[in-house]
C-alpha cells in the first residue's frame, strides 16, 4: 500500500509540471522579448490605426501582448521623453 500511495502523490505532480512546462514552452515562443524592429512595427501601428486592432500590430505577438507592451512601455516612454506627466 505504501507503494501505491506514492505512486497516486508524484503522477498528479509530475503531470501538473508536464502541463506547465508544455504551457510554458506554449506561451514562451510568442512572448520572447521584443526587439526594436517589433516596438518600431507596433509603434508605426498605433500611428497608423490608433489604440485598436492589436492582433494586426505585430506578426509573432499576440493582442495583449501588444497592447500591453504599447500601454506599460512604450506610450510611457514617449510621454516620458515628451516631457507629458501622466
Amino acid at each position: 500500500m505504501p507503494a501505491d500511495r506514492t505512486k497516486t502523490p508524484s503522477t498528479p505532480t509530475k503531470v501538473k509540471t508536464s502541463s506547465n512546462s508544455a504551457e510554458s514552452s506554449t506561451t514562451s515562443s510568442p512572448s520572447k522579448a521584443w526587439s526594436n524592429g517589433d516596438k518600431s512595427l507596433l509603434f508605426e501601428h498605433v500611428r497608423l490605426n490608433g489604440e485598436k486592432d492589436w492582433d494586426r500590430a505585430v506578426p509573432g505577438k499576440t493582442s495583449q501582448q501588444s497592447r500591453e507592451q504599447w500601454k506599460k512601455t512604450l506610450l510611457p516612454q514617449i510621454r516620458k521623453q515628451c516631457g507629458f506627466i501622466g
